[in-house]
């Protein structure tokens, strides 16, 4: 094997060591079950290895990371097949399971959310993400952002309150 092909093997390897987990969490949310988020992982990774972007430093590699498995995502929803098949509630496949049951229940609850809530919550109270680090991921004003947050935890609150 020629070295730079090691050398690039190598990068991917350490980029997917660093960005599976942030991907994988996000696609779960995002698209609720397993397997779906597996295959959204599988085509967000096979992206970046196509396209082996050039990141200036760690913010600008998460930043691209959250975009493309966002897009991913809402390409899979849209999807035909995804539209029209049968729900069985994934019958075969064990969903993501919580050692605290109140954690169940919140994972649920974000799952009703609507897709542009459930991100913005995801990624600041789960990846840490400050308000100012989303507007420059998304592209919005601070200010719409804090709003999108505060709307999201009274949709949050209210969920979880007609749950119980």
């Amino acid at each position: 094997m020629k070295t730079k092909q090691k050398e690039q093997i190598a990068k991917f390897r350490d980029v997917y060591e660093r960005q599976f987990g942030r991907v994988y969490k996000l696609a779960l949310l995002l698209l609720g079950n397993v397997t779906d988020a597996e295959d959204a992982v599988q085509i967000v990774f096979a992206r970046f290895w196509e396209k082996k972007p050039d990141f200036y430093d760690i913010n600008h590699e998460n930043a691209w990371f959250i975009t493309v498995v966002r897009n991913q995502c809402k390409d899979m929803q849209r999807d035909y097949f995804r539209k029209n098949r049968t729900n069985i509630g994934n019958a075969l496949e064990v969903q993501v399971e919580f050692f605290y049951p109140e954690d169940n229940d919140l994972w649920q609850a974000m799952q009703e959310l609507p897709h542009k809530y459930r991100v913005i919550l995801y990624l600041y109270y789960y990846e840490g993400y400050s308000v100012r680090e989303l507007s420059g991921i998304f592209h919005r004003k601070e200010s719409t952002l804090q709003t999108q947050l505060a709307d999201g935890r009274k949709k949050l609150r209210k969920i979880m309150e007609i749950n119980k």
